[in-house]
């Protein structure tokens, strides 16, 4: 039995019968928190399914289904604030089950799931911004939940957001969030849509316009940069890799480069600023390589403890010469290891001359998040720049 017909027994087969709102633009009574819903019938009138790998509108029993492998985008609706929910078929098959919004286009995109085959443990619900092309779990550890899914044939997931808060919940009408996260897209008009990776069926989607109420004291407390945190980098453009060398000699030619800034938090998010030249595909995209810098001002010489983190892969050199180098890639450390950002962050020892010092980390990546945070802690007080401020 190939898997679409696999899937679709399982529903069948544990199937119960739902009440499906038709009609695009006709509204649903306002529920307790007071919101109106509309409900979008699941159809290619509706739905863009040309990012998809494969789509297939269908009724399962009394529902209009969509069975989806990659991304799906309602067609002309864009949303600034509001609510989104969606019925999912609920197994414990290995996949993930998306609801996207605020997508400036098919590659940005903020995004939360369901890992279909966590239930229950502590990375069942995750958040992540879409940047590029590229998902990035690996920087957001702090933006993930433990939620039981229960044995019901259907599952709704439901995001509220509102500027930079989101609320992620779970069940049909008002419930207590399983999570509350910070955003990171600028709060702008976007589409909104769904998303798997590994097939899964949807039901029942649904959004609403009415701008939530969220509490933000249910945001987890924010990881502290630390002091010496290094705020602005110098940036290369992005690069493929056949490999990643490791500890090799230094082999940054004249590079063009330019400033990225680092997020509140002290992460520098990468794909912020760069596209990789291989990206959507996860652990069999190729590996890219970036370039980031800074300029390191002591007025003597003296020692400094360099803090880092990187994903998935860094070499680390000053003033040309190599001193270190780590993976920290999905599954690098075995099969249960996820890579997650700040996992196991490096400390090790710069030796600064006097005058003019020149710090490059080279961040190799694969899939799941590209990023760096680095703080520098000397003795005594130096300056630190990116390259294109201090030349």
């Amino acid at each position: 039995m190939n898997n679409s017909a696999n899937v679709k027994m399982r529903i069948e087969r544990f199937l119960a019968l739902s009440i499906l709102t038709l009609g695009y633009s006709a509204a649903v009574p306002a529920n307790a928190s007071g919101q109106e819903w509309t409900s979008v019938p699941l159809n290619v009138q509706n739905f863009d399914t040309s990012n998809a790998a494969a789509a297939r509108f269908e009724n399962i029993g009394d529902r209009q289904v969509l069975c989806l492998d990659g991304e799906a985008f309602v067609r002309n609706v864009n949303l600034i604030n509001g609510s989104i929910a969606v019925d999912i078929a609920n197994d414990d098959r290995r996949r993930f089950a998306n609801l996207i919004f605020r997508a400036a286009s098919t590659e940005t995109y903020e995004t939360a799931y369901l890992r279909m085959h966590k239930s229950g443990q502590p990375d069942s619900v995750q958040y992540t911004p879409h940047l590029n092309g590229e998902t990035n779990w690996q920087l957001f550890r702090e933006a993930q939940a433990t939620a039981d899914f229960g044995d019901e044939p259907w599952i709704t997931l439901q995001l509220d957001f509102a500027d930079d808060l989101m609320n992620l919940s779970l069940g049909q009408g008002p419930s207590e969030p399983v999570m509350t996260t910070t955003l990171t897209l600028p709060a702008q008009a976007g589409a909104i849509g769904l998303r798997t990776l590994f097939e899964g069926c949807f039901s029942n989607f649904r959004y609403s316009t009415t701008t939530p109420l969220i509490n933000s004291e249910n945001v987890p407390d924010e990881e502290i940069a630390e002091t010496g945190t290094i705020r602005e980098w110098s940036l290369s453009a992005a690069f493929p890799l056949e490999e990643w060398n490791a500890l090799s000699a230094n082999p940054r030619g004249e590079e063009a480069w330019g400033i990225a800034e680092a997020e509140p938090n002290g992460r520098l998010l990468i794909s912020r600023y760069r596209k990789k030249t291989s990206s959507g595909n996860f652990e069999r995209n190729q590996i890219d390589g970036v370039y980031a810098g800074v300029a390191v001002h002591s007025d003597r010489a003296q020692d400094a403890t360099f803090s880092i983190d990187a994903s998935d892969m860094a070499t680390i050199w000053l003033n040309g010469r190599a001193l270190f180098a780590f993976d920290n890639s999905f599954r690098a450390k075995g099969l249960l290891d996820r890579g997650d950002f700040d996992a196991s962050k490096q400390t090790l020892n710069l030796q600064l001359e006097e005058g003019r010092n020149e710090l490059i980390v080279l961040v190799a990546e694969r899939a799941n998040g590209w990023g760096l945070a680095a703080a520098l802690s000397p003795a005594a007080p130096v300056q630190i720049t990116p390259f294109a401020v201090s030349e």
